[in-house]
């Protein structure tokens, strides 16, 4: 092939990911797909895009798993395009421009310490998710982080930072990226750090035969865990046992993107508390749908501490300051208002009242008049067949725990053990959020009281989504409504 022929054929997914202009591009999927053969050709196109000889670092958990996996990937691409140094620890690709690569794992200290030094264009990390759970398996998400302050450094080039991998489990730090919304993140000076996720569909690399996909199918055919990682390339909940809400679908319920915080409309906090305090901050839309806009957790401290550390640094910032009405409304746990051991004068609803100047009420005390409610309206659309419920990407914790870590005990039989979910750091969310959506639209068919009619239960929700105003709500221009079809 002559030098000036390096052609690469790409399938859609590989060319979205290669031209991706994101800082933080993620790419996911099944064994054999062809991540890192994407990985080679997103260094080479951005030392073309920055039009720079391009400082590149190649990470992986082991020098010996680069060695005997990585080098041989990129040799069989490249060819003599590919020039190795220093016992694999470095790589030229003479291509124009070029690319020099550091290449090195983490169980080497002396070479992890690099990062700290050379100012790098692009930075990849390539399978972080262990496939086993071992001391020295996959990226800590460490690693991850030095890698974006060090991205982006070389003169001449904008930060990309590549991360190749087979889905890990959902408790992965690479999950919680996958969650991670398109604008990573905003900086004090309004610059916005910028993430793209890619996932390739199974069956995408027309090179992997038909007997290597049947070999990996056989490895993994006992492991359903496994089997959903790399020969489906889904992230694997890992279900402890039965998750206690069987409507809640992230497809549906979960939006991509950070929903905005309505101005001039009623803010609703709900709580859970007792060493493990938890708020969800959610506001009715105009068109009566409830947006989770983020859920905060704390683990081992009381909900002075989460109000001190979390609430409110959280509520100065532009995405509340200034939008949401005065006339907050605290809703949660009943056992909140009891005395704690300190003193009978302490309580977290005292706590809650106090220090955010509010009013606590209480949400229902028996499960049945909770859980019913929350069920009901997880399957229950508003307006053109929107849903009534739906999470914005910043409520992270609550839909780790609403897609299946908070859950039931199950025997092994698969029923049902026990009349309460399993109490751990999911359950927090959980209770605060069937507490959030029991208080604010109960179930008919739970109450004990008179039947209201279709109306007057519309005309509550509306005079919610309108901030507590009488008089029609209407839906104003420009305002977003969440759908749920898929990913949003």
């Amino acid at each position: 092939m002559a030098r000036e022929d390096l052609i690469f054929a790409l399938t859609t997914t590989q060319q979205k990911f290669v031209q991706s202009r994101a800082n933080i591009v993620q790419l996911v999927g099944p064994m054999g797909e062809g991540k890192s053969f994407t990985g080679v050709v997103g260094m080479i196109h951005h030392a073309a895009r920055c039009g720079i000889r391009l400082q590149a670092a190649w990470i992986r958990d082991t020098l010996e798993n680069i060695k005997t996996s990585t080098v041989q990937t990129v040799t069989e691409i490249l060819g003599d395009w590919a020039v190795f140094k220093d016992n694999s620890k470095k790589l030229h690709i003479r291509t124009n421009p070029p690319v020099d690569v550091d290449l090195f794992g983490i169980d080497d200290p002396a070479s992890i310490s690099k990062l700290q030094g050379p100012l790098y264009g692009c930075i990849t990390l390539e399978e972080p998710a262990p496939i086993h759970e071992r001391a020295n398996a996959g990226l800590p998400k460490e690693v991850f982080l030095m890698a974006i302050a060090r991205a982006g450094r070389q003169k001449g080039s904008f930060p990309r930072l590549q991360v190749l991998h087979n889905p890990g489990d959902d408790t992965h730090w690479t999950s919680d990226l996958i969650d991670d919304p398109h604008e990573y993140m905003t900086a004090e000076d309004g610059t916005i750090i910028y993430k793209d996720t890619f996932f390739i569909p199974k069956g995408e690399n027309t090179h992997l035969t038909p007997i290597q996909r049947a070999m990996n199918q056989a490895a993994f055919k006992d492991d359903k865990g496994k089997w959903e990682r790399y020969v489906e390339g889904n992230v694997a909940t890992v279900m402890e046992g039965k998750k206690v809400l069987a409507p809640y679908n992230p497809a549906i319920h979960m939006s991509q993107k950070i929903l905005p915080v309505y101005p001039d409309l009623q803010g609703i906090r709900a709580w859970d508390g007792f060493g493990h305090p938890c708020c969800i901050i959610a506001q009715y839309n105009p068109a009566g749908q409830l947006v989770i806009h983020d859920s905060l957790y704390a683990e081992g401290c009381g909900v002075e501490e989460l109000i001190e550390e979390q609430l409110l640094p959280l509520l100065a910032t532009p995405k509340y300051k200034g939008k949401i009405l005065d006339d907050w409304r605290d809703v949660g746990d009943p056992s909140m208002a009891t005395a704690d051991q300190s003193s009978k004068k302490r309580s977290g609803a005292k706590v809650i009242r106090d220090m955010l100047k509010t009013r606590f009420e209480p949400g229902p005390s028996r499960w049945t008049n909770r859980i019913e409610p929350t069920t009901h309206h997880l399957k229950r659309l508003v307006g053109d067949g929107i849903p009534a419920i739906i999470l914005s990407a910043s409520a992270k914790v609550l839909n780790r725990a609403l897609k299946g870590g908070w859950h039931w005990k199950i025997d092994n039989s698969g029923h049902i053990m026990g009349t309460t979910p399993v109490k751990d750091e999911h359950s927090h969310p959980g209770e605060s959020f069937i507490y959030l959506v029991s208080t604010l639209m109960p179930n008919d068919a739970t109450r004990n009281r008179k039947r209201k009619a279709p109306q007057a239960e519309m005309n509550r929700i509306l005079s919610y989504a309108s901030g507590g105003r009488s008089g029609n709500a209407m839906i104003p221009q420009g305002y977003p409504i969440a759908v749920g079809q898929g990913r949003i």
